[in-house]
């Protein structure tokens, strides 16, 4: 006899009250009977529980099996060499050749530009962080049906988005079958759980064609964030992108930083859940996108699966981005494995 599914009275036992919660939406996307909503970001039981389990099967923070699902996605284990990676094809350090591109992105401007070579190569929208009207920096998830809404969501906001809200109003209000998803690791992880758990959403595992994951060591949580620079007479308002390098935050107004502080001075503003998290790289996405490793002004590209290979030939092919090798020393893939290393130390997981 199977055992029975454990229901949203368990994921709030085991998961929202120990501050495990990563609020990644992905209880209210799956939820069928529309139960589950994130109120202030955090899960709520709104309406009746037909228990059905499939809001504990698909969120993150419940049993992952990582062994299992890499079988399932990518058709073998990691190696000894990827031990602190996962999975993958090839390294690169890639550069958008677009100025307008990268006069709206983080670093390189390879995430923007492969959503729009996914838009131009039959692709019908994208699911990214946007910001939410009304709110200074408060990030919302949002679906980019054009190139320029793509520009729109742009950047790293460091403080959580309900991603997988934006993958279900994708597919349910705006009828889209072809959709691509930018996500943190914990994101990236309840979608392959949606797409290839005990119990799965076919709407949502037929619909998302690729997963961009991004490099994330911790997010912080938003209103003490936004208290911590109102008292360091940092204006949010006037903020026009944060950034994270050499082990500072920094806060830009118009490309000048007005204000950086060292992350160990900031520990305080960091979301608990994140400290259980072991994924620095988003090893189960189909290409993980990030900072740390690649000259300045660049984005380090771990290619994970074919799906992932093709969209960035495809981009390169188009003239969207230029590619070179990640260099293999201290500064390159070095620096990336160090913090993934520090990743999985931190949440108690030896690879």
């Amino acid at each position: 006899m199977s055992a029975r599914p454990k229901v949203f009275g368990q994921l709030l036992a085991e998961v929202i009250n120990k501050g495990l919660c990563v609020g990644c939406g992905g209880c209210e996307a799956v939820c069928p009977v529309n139960s589950i909503s994130l109120i202030d970001g955090t899960p709520r039981l709104t309406g009746i529980c037909i228990a059905c389990g499939i809001c504990y099967s698909c969120c993150p923070r419940t049993s992952f099996d990582e062994a299992e699902m890499e079988r399932l996605i990518f058709g073998r284990n990691r190696s000894e060499s990827e031990a602190f990676t996962g999975v993958s094809m090839g390294y690169y350090a890639g550069r958008s050749r677009n100025e307008e591109v990268l006069r709206h992105s983080q670093d390189g401007g390879v995430v923007s530009s492969l959503l729009i070579q996914f838009l131009r190569g039959g692709g019908e929208c994208a699911v990214v962080a946007g910001l939410e009207e009304g709110r200074v920096w408060a990030p919302r998830p949002m679906v980019a049906l054009k190139e320029e809404e793509v520009l729109r969501g742009a950047g790293t906001k460091y403080t959580p988005s309900p991603t997988l809200v934006g993958v279900d109003s994708a597919i349910t209000e705006y009828k889209k079958k072809r959709v691509a998803v930018v996500g943190t690791p914990c994101q990236i992880r309840a979608l392959r759980k949606i797409e290839k758990g005990r119990y799965t959403d076919k709407r949502i595992a037929e619909s998302v064609t690729v997963k961009i994951g991004l490099f994330c060591m911790e997010t912080f949580d938003y209103k003490s964030l936004m208290e911590f620079l109102e008292k360091k007479e940092v204006n949010p308002k006037e903020i026009t992108k944060f950034a994270i390098r050499r082990g500072k935050f920094a806060a830009i107004r118009d490309g000048d930083t007005v204000f950086e502080t060292g992350l160990s001075r900031i520990k305080e503003l960091v979301r608990p859940c994140c400290g259980a998290c072991e994924d620095f790289t988003a090893e189960f996405s189909d290409i993980s996108v990030g900072n740390v490793g690649s000259p300045d002004g660049w984005s380090t590209v771990i290619v994970r699966t074919e799906i992932g290979e093709q969209l960035l030939r495809d981009a390169e092919k188009a003239g969207l981005i230029e590619l070179k090798p990640l260099e293999q020393g201290e500064s390159g893939l070095g620096a990336v494995l160090k913090l993934s290393m520090s990743k999985k130390k931190r949440a108690g997981v030896s690879p």
